[in-house]
């Protein structure tokens, strides 16, 4: 299969051959149809933050696909079921993982960091980790759901748990940011998003923010 490896910093990733992943009793074999490419991906490209595994490295850690190789044990799913992969695969039996806290899970694996990402035509991945994507969802639209968008709906639905009736203010309308203005307004909050580029703020209101401020427009006191 066809790949974009990871060499060194401030260099361009390389497209070349690689084994297909083979698949344990436990795994799904995914094609991908997509991944988004997060601002971890370019830190790690353009300003040397170091991934937990050395380089080379396959990158990429928002992906969705097909499944089309399944282990035998696995029953949830079958080849060629739309799929959504997370960006972090947990090891489920820690003591956070069984008191709902996977998030921070204690022996987290994260894609295209710990261990090879979905740069690539195929991924394989545990069937415990992958969840099925809706038929109306589109595969290329759907595949930043499990990053850049369970991210923000966690921060407002799990840890602040918004209400109708309360405002919430977002700094910075870059990708999660915009999907928090989402979230957030989709909960009933009364959002006011802050940036200083006037045309994240101009988007930030069609997604839902009933106030924006740009900063570097606003007098300062004192």
């Amino acid at each position: 299969m066809k790949a974009a490896i990871f060499h060194e910093v401030n260099k361009p990733l390389e497209i070349k051959d690689v084994e297909k992943p083979k698949i344990g009793t436990d795994d799904v074999l995914v094609k991908v149809a997509a991944c988004g490419v997060c601002h971890t991906d370019l830190h790690y490209i353009d300003h040397g933050v170091p991934t937990y595994k050395p380089p080379p490295i396959i990158l990429g850690h928002e992906p969705s696909g097909y499944a089309v190789g399944v282990g035998s044990n696995v029953k949830t799913f079958k080849e060629g079921d739309k799929v959504l992969i997370p960006a972090v695969l947990t090891c489920g039996v820690c003591e956070f993982c069984r008191t709902g806290r996977e998030n921070i899970c204690r022996n987290m694996v994260m894609l295209g960091n710990h261990i090879d990402g979905a740069y690539a035509e195929y991924i394989k991945v545990p069937a415990k980790d992958i969840f099925h994507l809706p038929d109306e969802i589109p595969l290329e639209e759907g595949s930043i759901i499990a990053d850049a968008i369970s991210t923000p709906f966690h921060a407002v639905k799990n840890r602040a748990q918004v209400r109708p009736g309360d405002t919430v203010v977002v700094f910075g309308c870059g990708g999660i940011g915009i999907n928090l203005v989402q979230v957030a307004a989709a909960a009933g909050g009364s959002v006011i998003a802050v940036d200083v580029l006037d045309k994240k703020l101009e988007l930030a209101k069609k997604f839902g923010a009933t106030a924006a401020i740009n900063p570097t427009k606003v007098e300062k006191i004192g």
